[in-house]
Formats: C-alpha cells, structure tokens, sequence
C-alpha cells in the first residue's frame, strides 16, 4: 500500500485489559523508532484514539511485545507496555497482570509454545520487571480453550480458566518486598498538609497503602464518584511515596491504594450490591498520569495487594478479614478479585496466584503511515 507499512498484530484480550500484541520481530530494534511505531499505530497523543488502534481507556491503551526466551530460563520473553493516550508515552515501568494472561495464549497460538493437553505451563520472562511468572493454560484439541465455566468481575460471560503465578516477583521494582524496611511509614504530604500511615510492598509491582480516610474519601467511591479534586489527593500521596523510597515522579510508581475494612458497596459494572460478607477489605486504586480510578483492580497490583494484606503490621492486614482458606478477596469498584498466597515456615511467600481468562480477538496488519517515523 503506497505510503503506508503493514505491521503484523494480533489483539488480545487479557483479564479486565485488551493489548496490541507483536512478535519483537515485527517491530524496529531501535527503541525510540519501537516507540514512535507504537504510538502511531495506537493513535496516540489524542484523547480519543480516533486515528488508531488505541480504546481511549487506561485499560485498552496496552501493547505487548513478544521474544524468544532464550538466556531468561523462560519459554518466552514478554515486555508490557502502557501507552499514553493524550500524552506521547510509551510506559515499560511495570507489568500488566491481566495483560500477562494473554501470553501463554499468545505464544501457543503462535507455535511458539508446543500445546500440550490438557494445561500447557508457560515459563514467561517479564523484562519489566526482570522475573519469571508462570501461566498455566487449558488446552484442547491441540489450541487454548475458549470455552470453560470460569467467570471474572468486569468481563462479561465465562470462559476457560488460565492461571498465573507470581510468587517470584518478590522486589519486582524496587528489589526488596519492602521498599522502606518498614511495614509502616509515617509519611508527610505536602499537599494534604499532614502525616499519614503508609505501607509500601513490592511484589510483581510497587504499591503503596493508605487509610481511606485520610484522603477525605468513605473507600467505597466508584468512577463517577471520584471527583478531579479527589484524584489529586491521591496523586499527592503517589508523590511524596515515589520521593519516600527514591523513585522518579515520572515512573508513575508506586502506584496509590486506599483501603477500608469490609463494607458494602455496588458494583460500577452490574449495579448489584458487593456484600461486605464477601471481602477481605475494600480498595480504590489510582493509575495515572493523569491520575484516574482504575474501574476494576491490576492484577499485579492485585498480587501484591494480597500479600501486603498476609503482612502482620501493614495498613492493609489492619482492615482485612482473614477468611481462613489462604485466599484474599479484594474488594474493587468493579466486583470481587481474589488471589491465593502460601507461605512456607519461614514466612517466604510460595504462591502468589489467580486466575483470568483471556482470547485472541483479531489478528492481521496495523497500517502505519510513512510520515509517522520521518
């Protein structure tokens, strides 16, 4: 086509997030004409996407690039990208859980991965965050299931059930589960005017938890509740961790998580109501920039959620209920997200799980402009 390059793509859905997936071979070796590609091809900056691929939402403004594992003791080699919508950014920060769930999918529809009946383990190196994660993917007749009886809040229907273990992504970011040595910081934001209780836990990605209350805010708020005013609360909090533990502002982690002790709320997506019978804790997370709430839960973010509330000390094990079964139910604006942690005797965490669902929904060319890399 005159004036235009075809470049292979595959768009997948993974968990509550839909990515634009690539094989590192389809894509420039030079980083900055990589990002240039993808930013094109996404249609970005512009709120709207319009001249792109792009969904105009933090959770389908995602591309995945895919290699071969060799040297990373893994099958695959997985980089994950959060690309700006209004601002030109291409984000390689942290890791998508739910994103990842789509990986095993991906390199075994593609052959990269041989299939094996009925759950193909995937061996996949995050290069995010330098760690191993592991996907086990139900199989038959010699592709991923599609079909299956799992269901997750925020996507509709059910479907076959993929499951990821983080359990080594301990320090993903940072490099220690505990970023500041403690489990508790008392944490000065400027911007409040005050001191709050922090907790700052690093696995599979870097968080940061707050008291719900200390931002002004009940805890069980969904989008349309939370206002710009609110945001920036959140965001200030967001700031003054990033300086507390020495990261950059422009990283945009640690990423801010409010949460509440059990209570009652309705669900943004169903309109029903979430029990407070059946949570561990209610938690708002705030991605950005611009800072905005994520309408259901990161699973990464979910990962380390769940094994800062199995921390005796943190500010989540404060409000949380302990259902006694190894599992942690993360109360989200979206519905109920559960993640299963094991510890051996000396405490070290052995899984960190939960399960998705994912499917390849187009695959084909995404025609870039010539223009778009002068």
């Amino acid at each position: 086509m005159v004036n235009q390059r075809p470049i292979r793509c595959v768009i997948m859905r993974g968990g509550t997030s839909k990515g634009v997936f690539f094989q590192e071979q389809d894509l420039p070796a030079d980083p900055v004409r990589r990002d240039a590609t993808i930013l094109a091809l996404m249609g970005s900056p512009d709120p709207r996407q319009i001249d792109g691929l792009g969904g105009a939402d933090h959770l389908t403004s995602k591309i995945a690039i895919i290699g071969p594992g060799q040297g990373t003791n893994a099958d695959v080699a997985y980089t994950f990208g959060q690309v700006g919508i209004d601002q030109p950014y291409v984000s390689y920060s942290a890791n998508c859980g739910n994103l990842s769930a789509a990986v095993g999918v991906f390199a075994i529809e593609e052959g990269i991965v041989k299939a094996v009946e009925p759950v193909t383990t995937v061996r996949i190196f995050n290069t995010n965050t330098r760690q191993v994660l592991i996907s086990r993917v139900p199989v038959k007749r010699g592709a991923p299931a599609v079909k299956g009886e799992y269901s997750i809040a925020g996507v509709p229907g059910t479907a076959a059930e993929i499951r990821l273990d983080f359990s080594q992504t301990a320090g993903a970011t940072t490099g220690n589960i505990l970023p500041s040595g403690n489990l508790q910081d008392d944490l000065y934001v400027p911007e409040l005017g005050k001191r709050i209780h922090v907790s700052f836990v690093d696995m599979a990605k870097v968080t940061m938890y707050f008291h719900a209350a200390d931002v002004g805010v009940r805890g069980t708020e969904g989008p349309g509740e939370f206002t710009q005013e609110i945001l920036q609360r959140y965001w200030a909090v967001r700031n003054a961790g990033a300086r507390h533990i020495g990261l950059a502002p422009e990283s945009r982690l640690p990423t801010p998580v409010s949460v509440l002790a059990p209570a009652e709320y309705v669900s943004y997506m169903t309109k029903k109501a979430v029990p407070a019978e059946s949570i561990s804790f209610v938690a708002r997370r705030v991605v950005g920039p611009p800072p905005r709430l994520h309408k259901a839960f990161a699973a990464t973010g979910a990962v380390c959620t769940a094994v800062a509330a199995t921390l005796p000390g943190t500010v989540v094990h404060e409000v949380a209920r302990d259902f006694g079964d190894g599992i942690v139910r993360i109360g989200h604006p979206t519905g109920v997200f559960p993640v299963r942690i094991a510890r051996d005797e000396l405490g070290n965490v052995t899984e960190a799980s939960y399960s998705r669902t994912a499917r390849r929904l187009m695959e084909g060319s995404a025609y870039l402009p010539e223009s778009a890399l002068a």
